[in-house]
């Protein structure tokens, strides 16, 4: 607001919260993803200011004790000295023991995560099955612990379809997109042959059929894809749920005008044409996510003489 006393302008500052400095971890372990690395960010702050902030460097440093929280902990002593008490941390995922027992040795004593080890082990993820809550109170130490900071973001980074969808992606060139496409599509159509019997079926209405059966084999609600627009030649629907690809997009710096077009066109319209052959997918890549609030899909009824 203006201070016309004194003819200048002043600028509110805002002090960085738990949020704010647990999304300054998400940022490293986003850079760990897209490196090829394990997906773990980290950063240790003292006195409302950020001292390190660290990604794991496991696979593409070749060295498995290059954790995220490792990696903070060297920085800030680096900066402070071996004692960090009256630090905090903020790791996007619970640590692991040997981290755990880094954070008892190097005095930091308030500790923010977002992604649990039980729910990494939930997922069927390769972790040691021993709370750092156990390991401190078996130190004897008074350790703070706040769990499921940011929780929803950090579980993207960690959500087993995202990691899948990063590796696919990182693999160079349109082939290799086409080639994931077209082992899509014969994975739908075989699932639909398997499942046919027990897909929804609405008798003389094959778009409203398709669009059900395209909402089973994601795992997507109605709600989640409402309808937008129906007619007899065309279901217009908004895809506003959770999606890999998305997140992976983003993760990478891909754009998904381009991903989604080599990537789940083809597949979708295989799916859609095993209900009826007359069907047709459609996209409007002009809204689609993050360039939309959702993204517009369709399912056409293509006539026979009309071009496809």
């Amino acid at each position: 607001m203006m201070d016309r006393s004194v003819g200048w302008t002043k600028f509110e500052t805002r002090v960085m919260d738990h949020t704010d400095f647990m999304a300054v971890a998400v940022t490293e372990a986003e850079a760990s993803l897209k490196e090829g690395n394990c997906g773990f960010g980290a950063v240790v702050v003292r006195h409302g200011e950020i001292l390190a902030r660290c990604h794991d460097t496991e696979k593409t440093g070749g060295d498995p004790t290059a954790h995220a929280e490792m990696g903070a902990i060297q920085k800030a002593a680096k900066r402070c000295g071996r004692n960090l008490r009256g630090c905090q941390i903020y790791s996007t995922h619970e640590p692991c023991p040997m981290c755990a027992t880094a954070l008892l040795w190097s005095g930091i004593d308030e500790i923010f995560y977002g992604y649990s080890i039980r729910e990494s082990l939930r997922q069927g993820r390769r972790r040691i099955d021993i709370s750092c809550r156990e390991i401190f109170e078996r130190a004897g130490l008074k350790v703070t612990l706040r769990e499921g900071v940011l929780r929803e973001r950090c579980a993207v980074l960690y959500n087993a379809k995202v990691r899948e969808q990063i590796e696919q992606l990182r693999q160079p060139g349109e082939a290799a997109l086409r080639d994931i496409a077209t082992e899509r599509g014969v994975n739908r159509v075989r699932w639909f042959n398997a499942n046919k019997a027990t897909l929804p079926a609405i008798a003389g209405k094959p778009l409203e059929t398709a669009y059900r059966v395209l909402l089973e084999r994601l795992g997507v609600t109605p709600a989640e894809a409402p309808i937008l627009h129906q007619d007899d030649r065309r279901l217009t629907f908004g895809s506003k749920n959770f999606c890999p690809t998305l997140e992976a997009c983003r993760i990478l710096g891909l754009d998904t005008r381009i991903v989604c077009k080599q990537l789940t066109e083809k597949p979708t319209e295989m799916l859609v044409r095993q209900v009826d052959p007359r069907l047709r997918f459609q996209r409007n890549y002009e809204t689609l996510r993050p360039h939309g609030a959702v993204c517009e899909e369709s399912i056409v009824l293509h006539l026979p003489g009309e071009p496809d």
